[in-house]
């Protein structure tokens, strides 16, 4: 929840706090040392993204038959065609949820490959009874039958959607936002932009439902109409009322158009899980006749028509609303334009014959997305279990269109199988639309696009961005986790010349069961005219933090230029110590003045913890990704916890990129004396690089193994210059 704080100090130039504070105002002040700007950036793989000059098309694909899903297919298998003309497969991946076991912070699915599910509430056709068992129904679907990977989102619908909560892995936000929908009134205000946290993280569940009556309806003043006979009052009446319905059908159909907008943005396999006791259907479709009343109805109609009586008739009670249709045609089209099925959940709880429910609106909506119609609420999970079955097997196919234009119009995309067996079922994304230019996407866009970016934890973007997270123990309250976050200024700025560089910051900290346990976001503008040499010099350093409790956690930061749509999201693991030992990774201090930097607010702050970066006692500044000369030395600190009083020795390996073992690549060596204490150990040091390291970006590994040989790792990762 940790919009917030930066550390607080005392004013005596003596505390080494104080002195490590005042190095970071200096570097405010944008003294900036020239970096090499010919130094070797890492390189990401082109995304499908408005920033990209090469667009990349990703399909995602399922394939069954009888129900079951194929496994072991091939590209050679596959035949992509955008419009008539078949396309080269150059990307392919499958993605087997059956097999994808353990903590969703490992190995993370392929965003494109991911299921996502929008929990959607009706409360304009559902009464609070209902919405009561919708939640229940909701609720288990969450907690028991999805699978870990998969991401799910919490909206509802009154006058128009709202969402609730954004597509997150974190089934005890989910939880809170179908029980409360979205009306938190306990705990501390938590505001996330993002909206993959809506409750205080500490906080305990809400009890209740948490919703109220929904709002009554004004009645029609029928004295105010004119005074005619009761046959024909009875027919304005009933006609005041269908048109009243039709005009709620079509806001409904209206706004579930917007919502498809919303799930365009979203990559991957898509499903609005719309929980509603649905509509009366002939609003759209007219009197069928269903019922010995719709029948005798009908029969009196036909005689007003042939005996003159036409103010008797009414054409939309016979053939249905021309508006609440068209509205109806439009949203299911954005649907299928936007890849996203609707499958439909009847939560009445009544059992009833067709022509007495609204079971055949909700069965519409769901046939024509591509979804289904699940009658049994009481047994959600169960009713979906073969949906979520047959789509538990993903095939990745990936493309890059020629000669696209981007003129925002749809494209038809088909996939056939190679020797498909026979009752073979595929199903795909329709097509898609041309990347909109940043500028022309709204707010709600860019925070669901990064959202996801977020939660898929994928490293990707266009900015050069390395991220060090360490853990110190404090004396009160959950351990102290400093963020050091750097982005390289040229790409940080993205070829603005003046004005600000809007930025906007987002960390998370995810635990092993991809849960969100504390966060920090940040707004900034940084003035080109002040700090623009500087920024382009280096870049931009900036310090947050989390609080957490012992465990461990995957990092996930996120910078985004809002005025270019650069951006960058960047992971790393956080180890937080608690009883076992732990060993935080090699911290290099940096020259003062290397970066604009810049820091939590000052109401930000944590006063109960002392300054964490200190070598041989004296504060620092540690870099995030260090820049060692080959052949020199360069200061380092190791910092344990639980690492045992005594002397220690230290094993050091460099690793390529690619995971190849460098020989000869540099090691460790320990001040004169140094040993490790029973508490926090800040063990002194320096690195010596091998000499015939080549420039480039390295993975150094150390290994820690104390008095009763117990072994303790950790990594960081180094630039070579």
């Amino acid at each position: 929840m940790n919009e917030r704080r930066l550390i607080d100090r005392d004013s005596s130039s003596s505390n080494p706090a104080r002195a490590a504070c005042l190095l970071c105002t200096a570097a405010l002040l944008l003294s900036a040392a020239a970096a090499d700007a010919q130094r070797n950036r890492r390189q990401r793989p082109a995304q499908f993204s408005d920033t990209t000059t090469v667009t990349v098309v990703e399909v995602p694909v399922q394939v069954s038959s009888r129900g079951n899903p194929l496994r072991n297919l091939t590209r050679d298998d596959f035949e992509l065609l955008d419009g008539r003309k078949p396309v080269e497969i150059t990307g392919f991946d499958m993605v087997d949820l059956s097999t994808v076991e353990g903590r969703v912070t490992d190995e993370p699915v392929p965003v494109a490959a991911r299921r996502h599910f929008l929990i959607l509430f009706d409360l304009l056709f559902t009464s609070p009874d209902s919405v009561g068992r919708a939640q229940e129904a909701a609720a288990d679907l969450v907690l028991r039958e999805l699978h870990p990977t998969d991401l799910a989102a919490v909206a509802l619908y009154d006058t128009r959607p709202r969402l609730v909560l954004g597509f997150t892995s974190d089934r005890s936000q989910l939880r809170q936002a179908i029980t409360t929908l979205g009306k938190i009134e306990t705990g501390e205000a938590v505001r996330d932009p993002l909206g993959l946290v809506i409750a205080d993280l500490g906080g305990e569940l809400p009890s209740g439902d948490g919703l109220g009556e929904t709002a009554n309806r004004a009645g029609l003043d029928t004295e105010a109409m004119l005074s005619q006979s009761r046959a024909e009052l009875a027919n304005l009446q009933a006609t005041a009322d269908r048109n009243r319905a039709a005009s709620d059908i079509a806001a409904l159909t209206s706004g579930m158009s917007e919502l498809a907008a919303w799930m365009g943005s979203v990559q991957g396999r898509k499903h609005v899980v719309f929980l509603s006791e649905g509509f009366d259907s002939s609003i759209v479709v007219g009197n069928r006749g269903l019922t010995s009343e719709e029948q005798e109805r009908m029969l009196e109609l036909q005689q007003d028509a042939s005996e003159g009586r036409s103010w008797g008739v009414d054409n939309q009670e016979i053939y249905g609303s021309t508006q609440a249709q068209s509205s109806m045609n439009k949203m299911l089209t954005a649907f299928r334009g936007a890849d996203c099925a609707i499958q439909t959940v009847d939560v009445s709880g009544k059992v009833l014959t067709e022509g007495q429910s609204n079971r055949d609106s909700l069965l519409m909506m769901a046939h024509d997305s591509g979804g289904e119609l699940f009658a049994n609420f009481t047994d959600l999970g169960e009713a979906m279990s073969e949906m979520l079955e047959r789509t538990s097997v993903t095939y990745l196919l990936a493309f890059q269109p020629t000669d696209l234009k981007y003129d925002g119009k749809f494209r038809k995309l088909r996939v056939r199988l190679r020797n498909a067996p026979r009752g073979t079922e595929i199903v795909h994304r329709p097509g898609y639309y041309p990347p909109k230019p940043y500028a022309e996407t709204n707010s709600f866009e860019r925070s669901l696009t990064s959202a996801q970016q977020v939660m898929g934890g994928v490293e990707t973007g266009e900015i050069d961005t390395t991220v060090l997270a360490a853990a110190f123990p404090a004396a009160n309250g959950k351990a102290y986790a400093p963020v050091l976050i750097e982005a390289n200024g040229e790409e940080l700025i993205g070829g603005l010349q003046r004005g600000a560089v809007p930025l906007q910051l987002y960390a998370y900290a995810l635990d092993e069961h991809g849960i969100v346990r504390d966060f920090f976001v940040r707004a900034m503008g940084l003035d080109l005219a002040q700090a623009g040499a500087a920024l382009r010099h280096s870049g931009l350093k900036y310090w947050g933090h989390f609080d957490l409790d012992p465990g461990s956690y995957s990092v996930r930061v996120l910078i985004r230029n809002d005025a270019t749509g650069h951006r960058a999201l960047t992971t790393t693991v956080l180890e937080v110590p608690g009883a076992a030992a732990t060993l935080q990774p090699p911290l290099f201090p940096e020259q003062p003045g290397k970066w604009v930097l810049l820091r939590e607010e000052e109401s930000e702050q944590r006063a109960d913890v002392a300054y964490p970066f200190l070598r041989s006692g004296e504060p620092f500044i540690p870099a995030a990704r260090p820049e060692i000369t080959a052949g020199g030395e360069t200061p380092v600190s190791l910092v344990g916890t639980g690492l045992g009083a005594g002397p220690v020795s230290i094993r050091t390996q460099v690793f390529r990129s690619d995971g190849e073992h460098v020989a000869d690549g540099g090691e460790i060596v320990l001040a004169p004396g140094a040993q490790a204490a029973s508490g926090l150990s800040q063990l002194s040091g320096v690195f010596a690089a091998g000499k015939q390291l080549p420039a480039g970006d390295y993975i150094l590994s150390v290994v820690v193994t104390d008095r009763e040989n117990r072994e303790h790792a950790s990594s960081t990762t180094i630039r070579v210059l």
